[in-house]
């Protein structure tokens, strides 16, 4: 019975009591995608237009990722945008054909990124991920591609030959 006593004060309490405490946010339900954004953006840094713009006057070394899809990335991106689609780019993040083929380094953990997106959404659910992959100064782009091209209607540029066929059939994608 002594030894019965011992097990559960020094074993099976202590368990019990790890096991009742962890929470999962994987077991938490979400009433929509703007809840899981809200707490992506918990702790994130948020980088203004006015204050990218300033970067890249100051010409300060950054990475500069637009996470939108190839389509929607070539109606128009900010110049030295580098176009990986949120839903790939922590596969890329450590790919060093992907870096070779954009010709340049890939980023290191403590280097600058800032990430965008149309309006913002996709680039907190990205920023996090950078985050998570050990990343340590990611911001995302406040308004993302529409607040740039309000601000900034002249400085963007596109490339409608990626996308082939005819450039009038742009459809909205992604939505956020």
């Amino acid at each position: 019975m002594l030894k019965y006593i011992k097990f559960v004060f020094l074993i099976a309490a202590p368990m019990a009591l790890m096991f009742s405490s962890c929470t999962c946010p994987c077991d938490k339900v979400v009433a929509g995608p703007d809840d899981i954004v809200a707490e992506a953006m918990e702790g994130l840094e948020v980088m203004k237009t006015d204050q990218l713009k300033t970067m890249m006057d100051s010409l300060e070394l950054f990475y500069l990722f637009d996470v939108r899809e190839m389509d929607e990335y070539a109606y128009g991106f900010i110049p030295g945008a580098i176009n990986i689609p949120a839903g790939v780019l922590i596969f890329r993040m450590d790919n060093e054909a992907f870096w070779d083929n954009e010709m340049i380094y890939p980023p290191e953990k403590t280097d600058k990124i800032i990430v965008y997106c149309k309006k913002g959404n996709r680039s907190v659910i990205a920023a996090k991920y950078l985050e998570r992959l050990g990343y340590t100064n990611v911001s995302f782009l406040d308004g993302g591609w529409k607040a740039w091209e309000i601000a900034y209607p002249l400085l963007y540029e596109e490339n409608l030959d990626a996308l082939g066929g005819n450039h009038n059939d742009h459809a909205e994608v992604g939505g956020c």
